[in-house]
């Protein structure tokens, strides 16, 4: 892939959407990493990713190793790193696809922006990087009568897109503020959900989420044991809903 240079090449495939990608034999460059002389990689345009909406790393991996152990031992018969050495590669300036830094993936490319990311971008690192996460407030020690808030990590286990339930449109306006379709106090018998929207207007139900210092659990459970749920009610027609106390961050 030598349009994906760095150490997280399966990642940033995946991540950028491609739908083909392939595999490349080079030198070691004597100061930068992925630099070296091509012996031999893919033919342009490479080979295709099977199911490139639903593929994640591992499974890629399992495309992609084979196929990097027969140019190794390809290249090994024919000598290909026996002095002169030929540039075999096509480049990426050959193809329709822009070079791309395939940094190391950290922590802060699962933390979501819920000002830019659409659902689609939030969908696709879900599934390449793993459960994404934001912060929030929860209040704390509210039987003292002077309650303060700290500042809370929550990780996003479970989601999915869910049709728009009756009454709660407005909420659209503000992408990643969570609600609950019930009124305050919420009953914890009841089977109630935990929603948000996105930038893009979908609507997603959060199934399972881990409040930072807590067990993963049911959205709405979590959302009430670590107090990150307002005692507002909000009232659209018949139907009622309990936000957060602010907008995930």
């Amino acid at each position: 892939m030598s349009s994906l240079r760095g150490p997280a090449p399966l990642h940033h495939t995946l991540l950028a959407g491609r739908t083909k990608t392939g595999v490349t034999l080079q030198t070691l460059h004597l100061k930068h990493f992925d630099h070296g002389v091509i012996l031999q990689q893919t033919p342009a345009p490479g080979f295709e990713i099977p199911n490139p909406d639903t593929c994640t790393v591992p499974e890629l991996l399992n495309i992609v190793a084979p196929k990097g152990a027969e140019i190794l031992l390809d290249g090994i018969r024919k000598g290909l790193f026996v002095p002169p050495i030929e540039d075999a590669g096509w480049r990426a300036s050959q193809s329709d696809e822009p070079l791309i830094h395939a940094a190391k993936i950290k922590p802060e490319d699962r933390h979501i922006d819920w000002v830019s990311w659409t659902w689609k971008d939030i969908n696709r690192r879900n599934r390449v990087l793993g459960p994404l996460w934001s912060k929030t407030l929860a209040i704390s020690d509210p039987a003292s009568g002077n309650p303060s808030f700290q500042q809370r990590r929550v990780i996003l286990s479970e989601m999915e897109e869910v049709d728009t339930l009756k009454g709660c449109e407005a909420f659209s306006l503000v992408p990643g503020l969570p609600f609950v379709d019930s009124a305050h106090p919420i009953d914890r018998q009841q089977q109630k959900g935990l929603y948000v929207f996105t930038k893009d207007g979908k609507l997603i139900r959060i199934h399972q989420m881990k409040v930072e210092g807590e067990q993963n659990a049911d959205g709405v459970r979590a959302a009430l044991k670590a107090r990150i749920l307002s005692d507002r009610t909000f009232h659209s027609g018949a139907a009622d809903f309990t936000p957060f106390h602010n907008p995930l961050q």
